[in-house]
């Protein structure tokens, strides 16, 4: 009886002290693992990035719980260009054996933004594919293939790719708004080419996708502007119709058809369709002169009256009847007057705020279609009148 009492009190001692060794030992690696960690980020914070990367690299294998730390590493390398390093980090996490599903694909979506950071569209492409059959990637894996197909200018499977998704909603746009920006594109590709019944028969397709398709309308009237006068005014009424503010986003190109003709029939018709869809804040320093000019060379009242609730209609108007007469206050006046009208129209992007001179389809920046607004200089000036 004191024989077993005395085995088992050996045995409780061999546990305790088994455990306190393995407890002793643990903290011993976790203090190895902690002061690795924390001389990384010292390199880090040093800019040190390449002994820091080789540290946090070598941690994968001593810890699991350093993953998610990797994978906001290469997030960090990423966004500050490079590339090279942030696949490396992900790549290193792809090859630790039994590795959790769902960090997998959280380290291959990572990986798959790497590649496309770096322009290698082609692994990118890969990736999302095989990504996004995991519903929680699905949307954003169809925003960047997506991408991928504009960037690389594929305008034929991002047509494909697009019928496809059977989505109410794509990039914050209707499919059939977006699927006629992609034939618009491929026009303006055969354009470029000379191809131009290939780019018509695009453009016509465009407006069969989406009705009130702005760019296939305004494409087709500058297509038809030599050729066709009357269709072409004919597709610029169409576009007006559809919003009246492109009267002034389009002015240029108004009045450049003007030119062209030099034709009394067509220049009345242009007059009466910008007083048809002039409203009284649309005023354009360009079709003002226009207006003048059909005027007679005198205030064109008509169009005073539609636009004068805006606040340089009668100020341009007062500064271009006296623009001629050869004094020093006429030459303020001048200058004045091309000062309005080389700043009057600007356009930025309503979605990040990128700001452009000309009116373009889609924002550089954040690659949004249809976010190029206009902001005309009335819209700056608050008048207390």
């Amino acid at each position: 009886m004191i024989e077993i009492l005395i085995i088992t009190i050996i045995i409780l001692f061999i546990a305790v002290y088994a455990f306190n060794k393995n407890k002793i030992n643990n903290s011993n690696v976790n203090n190895i693992y902690s002061s690795e960690y924390y001389r990384g980020l010292n390199y880090l914070l040093n800019n040190e990035d390449d002994k820091a990367l080789k540290i946090f690299t070598d941690l994968i294998d001593v810890d699991s719980s350093t993953i998610e730390t990797h994978l906001a590493l290469g997030g960090v390398y990423r966004r500050r260009g490079e590339f090279d390093k942030a696949i490396l980090i992900h790549q290193n996490l792809l090859s630790r054996p039994k590795l959790d599903r769902s960090v997998k694909n959280q380290t291959l979506y990572e990986l798959a933004k790497d590649f496309f950071s770096a322009g290698l569209y082609d692994k990118s492409e890969k990736i999302f594919i095989n990504l996004k059959e995991n519903k929680s990637y699905l949307e954003s894996c169809n925003e960047y293939l997506l991408l991928i197909y504009e960037l690389s200018k594929d305008w034929d499977s991002a047509i494909k790719f697009s019928k496809n998704l059977r989505q109410p909603i794509i990039i914050n746009l209707q499919p059939d708004l977006i699927i006629s920006q992609y034939y618009c594109e491929k026009a303006d590709d055969y354009y470029k080419d000379s191809q131009l019944n290939k780019a018509i028969t695009l453009l016509r397709k465009a407006i069969d996708t989406h009705k009130e398709s702005i760019r296939a309308h305004l494409t087709l009237f500058k297509l038809n502007m030599h050729s066709n006068p009357s269709l072409a005014l004919d597709n610029f009424s169409k576009l007006l119709e559809i919003d009246s503010i492109y009267l002034i986003i389009s002015s240029n190109e108004l009045i450049e058809f003007s030119a062209i003709h030099h034709n009394a029939d067509i220049d009345n018709k242009i007059y009466n369709i910008v007083l048809k869809h002039s409203h009284e804040k649309n005023f354009s320093p360009i079709l003002y002169e226009f207006m003048f000019n059909m005027n007679g060379y005198q205030s064109p009242n008509d169009y005073i009256n539609v636009t004068q609730n805006n606040i340089f209609t009668n100020i341009f108007n007062s500064l271009y009847i006296d623009k001629d007469l050869t004094n020093n206050t006429s030459s303020h006046k001048n200058d004045l007057l091309t000062l309005i009208k080389n700043n009057f129209l600007t356009f930025s992007c309503s979605n990040c705020g990128y700001s452009a001179k000309n009116h373009i389809w889609q924002c550089p920046s954040c690659n949004y279609w249809e976010t190029i607004k206009p902001n005309t200089l009335s819209e700056k000036v608050t008048y207390n009148g």
